[in-house]
């Protein structure tokens, strides 16, 4: 018995049951008691009323026939069993009679001495009665009887059962008391329907009422109009109810905010619990390790990230915040694995979660994707090695023939002046080069170079492109394939002129002497590609996807290529402003075709 109802219920029937057993047992012993004194009064009125009787009889002088007539009559009420009359000595009334029957027990004795005498026993279960009572001489009984007036002259023995007379107050009185039982029966089932409306039902109201807030029904209200304090405890507990819900709505729209702002950042974001285990992420998360929520949530952030130091060590052996309870924030450099299937040099930064007891409940970690600083220090360092390099060998050279020019105690002769002052303007072309193609670059990495479109027939451009390469070209042989009607293009021709010049000074470089260069132009489709091929040292597959990126140089041979790895990149960048695309195919020690399209939107229609 757990809930408070039965207990309430068992208590009050508990109660109620011992009250009625109570009343019932109370009114049966007084009952009871009744109908027993009610049966001696009973025999003491036959008592009384058989002996007037017989007195009656015997002033009339009806002899013994008279009296057991009378004691006939009086049998016939059926409650007597027995009635004699005993005198105390035998006397004769009239003249001829018997004498009457002398006493018999110690009651008719003690009668005869002049004491009423009352006896009560058993018989079969009921109560029998006997009185005796003594005999006085009357004025009257002077005429039959030579005595003294107030003398006893006999007893009137007469026995009385109550058999019939209580068996009918027994049946009245179990009557009454199954009355009386129904009524406290039905009170007792009123005073409960009463308390199961007034309380039990209120208290049970209130309970699920509690039980639905509990479990975050924070819009439930408890509908108990009683009156009393039941009806207060419900109103304070929908005041309860209200203020949680408007605590809970603002907690929520916080929380709202805080979510939002996870999930819009950049960053990546997870958050462990105490367990260690994942148990909030971001898109950003997801985006970076390529596992979604569920592969990430209830799982340990060891098993799932892999980050790792720059001397290797998993950071949980390390830089765990679990290890540190005392260092509250932090942040630590790692390698650690994306969706690409590669690695990815991050920043994480943690914050201990601390609970309500003070001690550490979970940390929060931040992944700030260092792939574009990298990129960015990488560019810098790539720069910094290419204008080391690239400038200090055209300034050394300059700077070698002025200084020997300059010099006063040698004779140069004309030519060799001018071989010198030649070979200065061909360093300072080569720096000019070098500073166009990086001015060049940036404004179009900054969309501040406009294109100036207008109509040309790819055999201009080809043209163009080679005869301005003619000198780089020399006496290499060149295999021109253009398709024919090939379509004009709506472009910036010296712009698309650069991506040829590019392509086919690229060939040049990396290719032997005296091997052939291809140049093709042909419409497939909505564009028109063009090619320059050749059958040069190629490029390993590893470097194919970066080919294209500022300063970015391939390994092996193209090491001992000069250049200023610019011109791929400033290709990329004029085919995608044109809404084109380039790429290259290469295969090592047999060549590389770089390829580029003009889409539909720049062919003339």
């Amino acid at each position: 018995m757990k809930g408070l109802y039965p207990k309430i219920m068992f208590l009050v029937g508990g109660v109620f049951a011992i009250t009625v057993v109570a009343i019932l047992a109370s009114v049966y012993i007084s009952e009871s008691r009744r109908i027993e004194q009610e049966g001696l009064n009973r025999a003491e009125d036959l008592s009384h009323m058989a002996f007037e009787a017989l007195y009656a009889s015997m002033r009339q002088g009806g002899g013994r026939e008279g009296n057991r007539e009378v004691i006939a009559r009086l049998r016939e009420l059926g409650a007597f069993t027995q009635l004699r009359v005993v005198k105390g000595n035998p006397v004769l009334r009239q003249f001829g009679a018997e004498p009457d029957e002398l006493p018999r027990d110690d009651l008719e004795r003690r009668a005869l001495a002049g004491t009423e005498v009352r006896e009560i026993h058993q018989e079969n279960g009921y109560r029998m009665v006997r009185y005796v009572m003594p005999l006085r001489v009357r004025a009257e009984c002077q005429r039959c009887h030579q005595a003294e007036i107030g003398a006893i002259n006999g007893v009137i023995s007469a026995t009385i059962s109550l058999r019939e007379y209580e068996e009918a107050l027994r049946r009245r009185r179990n009557l009454s008391l199954l009355s009386l039982g129904g009524g406290l029966v039905a009170l007792g089932l009123l005073s409960f329907y009463t308390l199961q409306r007034i309380v039990i039902h209120p208290l049970r109201t209130i309970q699920q009422g509690a039980s639905a807030i509990a479990q975050g029904n924070l819009g439930h209200r408890l509908e108990v109009h009683t009156g009393d304090e039941l009806e207060s405890l419900a109103r304070e507990f929908n005041r309860m109810a209200r203020r949680l819900q408007e605590s809970y709505g603002r907690l929520a729209e916080e929380q709202g905010k805080v979510l939002a702002a996870i999930e819009a950042s950049q960053d990546a974001i997870w958050v462990s619990d105490a367990d260690r285990q994942v148990v909030m992420v971001n898109s950003a998360l997801e985006q970076l390790t390529g596992l979604s929520r569920k592969d990430l949530l209830g799982q340990r952030c060891r098993y799932l990230f892999g980050a790792r130091t720059h001397d290797g060590a998993s950071i949980c052996d390390t830089s765990c915040p679990f290890l540190h309870p005392d260092t509250h924030s932090g942040k630590v450099e790692a390698c650690m694995p994306t969706r690409l299937g590669k690695e990815a040099w991050v920043e994480i930064s943690y914050g201990h979660i601390t609970g309500s007891d003070g001690h550490l409940a979970g940390v929060v970690h931040i992944v700030h994707d260092l792939t574009q600083r990298k990129e960015v220090e990488r560019l810098k360092d790539e720069f910094i090695s290419m204008v080391s390099h690239e400038l200090r060998t055209p300034l050394h050279h300059i700077k070698g023939f002025a200084t020997t020019l300059l010099q006063t105690d040698v004779e140069w002769d004309v030519e060799t002046q001018r071989d010198f002052l030649e070979s200065i303007n061909r360093e300072s072309d080569r720096l000019t080069n070098l500073v166009d193609k990086i001015l060049h670059l940036s404004r179009l990495e900054a969309n501040e170079l406009p294109m100036e479109k207008e109509w040309y027939q790819v055999y201009d451009i080809v043209d163009g492109a080679l005869t301005r390469r003619r000198s780089l070209i020399g006496n290499r042989e060149v295999r021109l394939h253009l398709a024919p009607e090939l379509p004009a293009l709506f472009v910036d021709g010296r712009e698309i002129e650069v991506v040829l010049m590019n392509l086919i000074e690229n060939a040049v470089k990396y290719s032997a002497p005296g091997t052939p260069i291809t140049v093709r132009a042909e419409h497939r489709g909505d564009a028109v590609i063009f090619s320059v091929a050749d059958q040069g040292i190629g490029i390993p597959a590893e470097h194919l996807e970066r080919i294209f990126e500022r300063f970015y140089r391939a390994d092996g041979g193209a090491r001992r290529v000069a250049g200023t790895g610019l011109g791929l990149a400033i290709c990329k960048r004029i085919v995608e402003a044109h809404g084109g695309q380039i790429w290259v195919e290469s295969t090592p020690h047999v060549g590389s075709v770089f390829s580029f399209s003009l889409p539909s939107s720049t062919v003339a229609a």
